[in-house]
């Protein structure tokens, strides 16, 4: 709709017509230009950009009022007082306007570019400003607005611009008079830039980055640029700065303050200084310089990280040496703040991934806020820095609903084609190389994310090359609808790709290009389970340099709090939108408020930067270092322990050294003391000191390997075999066993034991049955099989049961089968139930039918008091741990209360199984219960049923059981990644269609 239409000529609101114009993306703004904030002389200019004179923050509360519609604002807004307040920075959906949406592929609005719907909400933010002329100009600055902003300042109109990621400029020195002035800014929720920030995520609006003023001199530093050449041995590096504006001079110092050059820089032109033996920058060890730049009466203070990138022979190399990006993708999605994040929550992100090893972020899928990038050279990570471009929804737009169209998925790519939106893919992109050009942990250029590839995107990476020639480029969308070649692009770039499909990538001769997978690994719920089979395949060539897992956190909204104050988190449908995606958003390492994921424990130790191996003899052990810039030794030292039997043996600290990408042998004489026996050492490797990133005393990593294995039998197998008694009752319905003091009732009618009395007392509440399910993960994308084949709800047929005793023992052959309606039967069985002095004993000979090709899981289910509270085991721990996710955790012999057994996901699912168990007991002081396995096996102990965590949709509506159910497991298939990759590898799931299963129970 054409605003001036309806609107009064001269108005304040007839100059609301450029958010439909796709070749109005800006009115009025200033040039790019890289980041930076001046000082004066007498300030440091390396501090907080708070301390600078020249700096005013306009954060706070400003007035606003929201309308439904842009059609609604009033002819003269400006000059109409609020009563209402709002936080800037802030998403106005939060505080109580309109609503959040989370929406991943979908558009929210009519795909009509460049219209966007008349029903356009709009948010009218004002606030007074104090000037006082002093012969220096104003320039406003916005750093981040969703989706476009309108500015006036007193009466008159000054300027628009658009894209929500990046830093709008204007200069509003002419429109300001003597004293108070009014500040106004128009914000819409859609324009035509919406097209282009498709990205998952929920979908807000408002100012949500920091607005502050600079009072600068009109003749003045514009833009510098800074560039480091490495000398082909690395013992020499060239400083390259070229300024525009106005000539200036600069200082080079070391960290200590040491002055290495100072030097002259004539505008417009490149000044060169040759630094001796560098200090070279990297994630490992990120050593800055001092850049100080003089220009006029103004300081600039600017962090210098000598550091090169450049692909040789098909290999990624920082510094000359091949790098792994052990990476993880990173939203500004916070549960209270929104889009908008302090220092303090951008850093505390940051250590925690360091702390965890990640040594990469993605910033998916826009730029972050500029100061991001300086926390990042300091810290050190290696940023993939991408720009504010995403038009996934296309895809929708392109296909019918059957998806019947030829390349279908090629039609992502209408808006990379489309002349309309070149001049807005371009401007884009150079927003995003001006700003952050002279950051040293920005290694890759993205040009976004799934938009696809078309003219557009390779001019846009023309116009990267263009800007800077010292980085990669990088884009992954190889999705066309036409014949436009990639080859613009420095890496091949793939999401979710399989490790094997990974493998096949080195088959292609015609393809000499890096691989990287910019998304791997969805860590939606409980999961990712493949993480270490994608680090072997990472290494094992130097072709592939790593990936970067989705995603850092959880997104979601607060929906209120519990009775005991417990945060309710909401995601997509849980605000009334029009059409959302579900909890497709709940997809990451952390939960909202970064309480720690198990999956971010288990990428913690996948990524640790030492492995341990056996040695050539016993007692020799090999340490191999996967950094490759620096030595661990400088900065860790290292503690073993060994375990045998629920012993562990202390063992001593010592100091190691390995060189980058190097090995080193240790001797641990008294390891080979113990290669007889079930026995593990475990390597404990701590920090010497506080880093910038940790405290002294940190665990970084572990890694245990096992010494040795004897042949012993099973604890039910060695059980004493004490001279008891046996008597058995074979009943029309029911069989009764009684041995000692334990008696035993098999309900022929259900095929299962409903009743164990121990000295008289109930063990078991419900029957013992067979279980085939489990709470679906959000990866089992298959639990629309399980459902329909009933494995949560079968019933069983019993063809014939038959009792036998004989010397001492009892037992029952058992041939049934479980089913439901409709189909045939998903499993029939053979079992057999001995009952003896030992305990209860069930051998299963299972043939599983064939509408199920994925099981969940095989075991047995015990409801129990909740007296029954309290479990030791001896397997992997102390984190829940499954077949394919049992990096973060260890063997050993540990205890907990049932009521600390329970991951906590926002969408509850099957959670806290542990893996490679050997045995396992509950009690409740008084009576334990213990079962045992020849081989492992696999157990969760819980206050809720499965059937109750799959029933409910949030966590905070979870009731728990009148009893504690434990899940003894033959085998819980992995968990894997495939809400978003690859299906279950083969050697995670269960034997189909036939597996023999046993299991052994012993109560005292």
């Amino acid at each position: 709709m054409n605003l001036e239409t309806i609107s009064r000529v001269g108005s304040a609101k007839s100059n609301l017509i450029y958010h439909e114009n796709a070749e109005k993306l800006h009115v009025n703004t200033l040039g790019r230009h890289c980041y930076f904030v001046p000082f004066k002389e007498e300030e440091n200019p390396f501090s907080s950009r708070e301390n600078s004179s020249a700096f005013e923050l306009l954060n706070g509360e400003w007035n606003f009022r929201y309308f439904d519609s842009v059609i609604d604002i009033e002819d003269d807004f400006i000059g109409i007082e609020s009563d209402t307040t709002i936080s800037v920075p802030s998403n106005w959906q939060l505080h109580g306007y309109d609503k959040p949406q989370y929406t991943n592929v979908a558009y929210p609005i009519v795909f009509d570019p460049p219209y966007v719907p008349d029903e356009n909400p709009v948010g009218i933010y004002s606030r007074d400003y104090i000037y006082s002329s002093d012969g220096l100009e104003r320039i406003l600055v916005f750093e981040g607005v969703d989706s476009c902003l309108y500015l006036y300042v007193n009466n008159s109109f000054v300027g628009y611009s658009q894209i929500s990621h990046c830093t709008s400029e204007f200069n509003i020195t002419e429109y300001l008079n003597e004293g108070s002035n009014r500040i106004t800014v128009v914000v819409l929720k859609w324009c035509d830039g919406t097209y282009l920030e498709d990205q998952d995520k929920f979908r807000l609006s408002g100012i949500f980055r920091d607005v502050y003023v600079l009072s600068r001199p009109k003749e003045r530093l514009e833009d510098y640029c800074i560039k480091t050449i490495l000398s082909q041995d690395k013992t020499k590096a060239a400083l390259q700065v070229t300024v525009r504006g106005i000539d200036c001079f600069a200082e080079l110092t070391d960290k200590e303050g040491n002055l290495i050059d100072s030097f002259d820089i004539a505008k417009g032109e490149t000044t060169e200084v040759e630094v001796d033996n560098p200090a070279l920058w990297s994630a490992e060890a990120p050593n800055l310089y001092n850049l100080i730049i003089y220009a006029g009466d103004e300081v600039i203070g600017e962090k210098v990280g000598f550091r090169e990138v450049k692909i040789t022979d098909g290999v990624l190399k920082i510094n000359g040496v091949p790098v792994k990006f052990r990476g993880a993708n990173r939203h500004d999605s916070y549960p209270d703040t929104g889009y908008y994040c302090t220092v303090e929550q951008m850093k505390k992100d940051l250590v925690l991934m360091k702390q965890h090893n990640i040594n990469a972020v993605r910033t998916s899928h826009y730029p972050d806020s500029p100061l991001f990038y300086k926390l990042c050279d300091e810290l050190g990570l290696y940023v993939i820095d991408e720009g504010d471009i995403e038009a996934h929804g296309c895809v929708d737009v392109y296909v019918d609903f059957k998806w019947s169209k030829p390349n279908a998925y090629g039609g992502i790519s209408l808006l990379a084609s489309n002349p309309m939106f070149k001049r807005a893919i371009l401007d884009r992109t150079e927003a995003l190389v001006s700003r952050d050009i002279n950051r040293p942990c920005v290694v890759f250029w993205s040009l976004g994310n799934e938009t696809g590839l078309g003219e557009n995107m390779v001019e846009a990476g023309k116009l990267v090359k263009k800007l800077d020639d010292t980085r990669i480029l990088h884009y992954e969308s190889t999705h066309k609808l036409d014949d436009t070649s990639d080859e613009i692009y420095d890496v091949v770039s793939e999401m979710y790709t399989s490790p094997e499909n990974m493998l096949e990538f080195l088959k292609k001769e015609d393809e000499k290009r890096p691989f990287v997978l910019c998304e791997y690994c969805h860590a939606m719920g409980n999961g990712p389970g493949d993480l270490e089979d994608y680090h072997n395949v990472f290494h094992s060539s130097e072709r592939f340099c790593g990936g970067f897992i989705w995603e850092w956190s959880d997104h979601a909204v607060i929906l209120g709090e519990t009775a005991d104050g417990k945060k309710k988190y909401g995601y997509g449908g849980d605000s009334g939108e029009r059409h959302d995606d579900g909890n497709f958003c709940m997809d990451a390492l952390t939960y909202p408020d970064r309480t720690l994921h198990t999956g971010l424990l288990e990428a913690k130790q996948v990524y640790r930067p030492l492995r341990v191996f056996n040695g050539e003899t016993n007692g020799t052990f090999i340490i191999h270092n996967i950094l490759e810039h620096t030595n661990p030794g400088d900065y860790l030292k290292c503690y073993y322990e060994i375990s045998y039997d629920g012993t562990v043996i202390p063992g001593e600290e010592f100091e190691f050294s390995v060189e980058p990408l190097g090995e080193c042998e240790i001797r641990i004489p008294k390891a080979a003391e113990y290669t007889n026996i079930d026995s593990y050492i475990r390597f404990i490797f701590k920090t010497k000191a506080d880093l910038s990133y940790c405290n002294k005393g940190y665990e970084v990593c572990f890694d245990q390997i096992k010494l040795g294995e004897s042949d012993t039998k099973t604890n039910y197998e060695n059980a004493v075999n004490v001279n008891t008694d046996v008597s058995v009752q074979d009943n029309p319905l029911d069989i009764i066993v009684s041995v000692g003091t334990v008696t035993y009732r098999y309900n022929k009618r259900i095929c299962a034991f409903d009743s164990i009395l121990y000295k008289g007392k109930e063990i078991i509440k419900k029957p013992l049955e067979f279980n085939f399910f489990r709470a679906p993960v959000d990866n089992d994308v298959m639990r629309g099989d399980w459902t329909r084949a009933h494995l949560n709800d079968w019933i069983s047929k019993n063809y014939s049961t038959e009792v036998k005793e004989k010397n001492g023992k009892v037992s029952i052959y058992q041939k049934m089968s479980a089913g439901w309606s409709i189909h045939q039967p998903i499993a029939t069985m053979d079992v057999i139930y001995e009952i003896s002095s030992k305990g209860l004993s069930i051998h299963t000979d299972v043939h599983m039918g064939e509408k199920v090709l994925l099981l969940p899981r095989f075991g047995i289910r015990l409801f129990m008091d909740k007296d029954y509270s309290d479990v030791k085991y001896y397997g992997y721990g102390p984190y829940e741990s499954y077949i394919d996710k049992h990096q973060a955790s260890y063997v050993g012999n540990f205890e907990a209360k049932i009521s600390e057994m329970h991951e906590d996901y926002i969408r509850p699912q099957e959670n806290s199984s542990h893996f490679g168990c050997k045995n396992m007991s509950v009690s409740n002081g008084d009576i334990c219960v213990r079962f045992t396995s020849n081989d492992s096996f696999s157990f969760n102990a819980s206050r809720y049923t499965q059937e109750e965590l799959f029933a409910k949709k949030h966590n905070y509506e979870l009731e728990e059981s009148p009893y504690n159910v434990i899940c003894v497991d033959y085998m819980m298939a992995g968990v894997g990644s495939n809400a978003c990759g690859p299906a279950l590898a083969e050697k995670y799931r269960l034997p189909l269609p036939d597996f023999k299963a046993d299991f052994y129970m012993y109560i005292e």
